[in-house]
């Protein structure tokens, strides 16, 4: 299979397809953000657990505010890679996100960030998220 580094080669691709209930979906992906963050939030204040849980609860806190953005716009992803260029050219693109995020979360990806830059860094993503859904 081809390389897909495009926008236009994953809406080619099955990995990234247009989906008119996407958006119903955005709710439950915003309250996974949040129970995550939280979870990771309070493992970090209580010290009590294992903190490498806390770098991989905000992972998947920045997962769900990738996929609650791409489904805003209409698209249902069935790769990890698709989603990020779709975020990048939807969000980052025309401005409304800072690639930052984007970056926090590939590295947040190795889970070897250590757990207080992973939950600042979730909880930042999380932030913009809500601010351009509008929640």
């Amino acid at each position: 299979m081809a390389i897909i580094n495009t926008l236009e080669k994953c809406l080619d691709s099955p990995y990234l397809f247009k989906d008119d209930a996407a958006p119903a979906q955005i709710p439950g992906l915003l309250a996974k953000a949040a129970d995550r963050l939280e979870a990771a939030a309070n493992i970090q204040a209580t010290g009590q657990g294992d903190p490498a849980d806390v770098s991989f609860l905000s992972y998947e806190a920045m997962f769900s505010c990738l996929r609650a953005l791409v489904y805003h716009k209409g698209y249902r992803e069935a790769g990890l890679r698709c989603l990020m260029l779709a975020c990048e050219n939807l969000y980052v693109r025309p401005g409304q996100l800072d690639v930052a995020h984007l970056h926090a979360f590939e590295r947040a990806q190795s889970l070897k960030v250590p757990p207080a830059e992973s939950l600042a860094t979730a909880s930042a993503f999380v932030k913009r998220t809500l601010e351009i859904l509008g929640q």
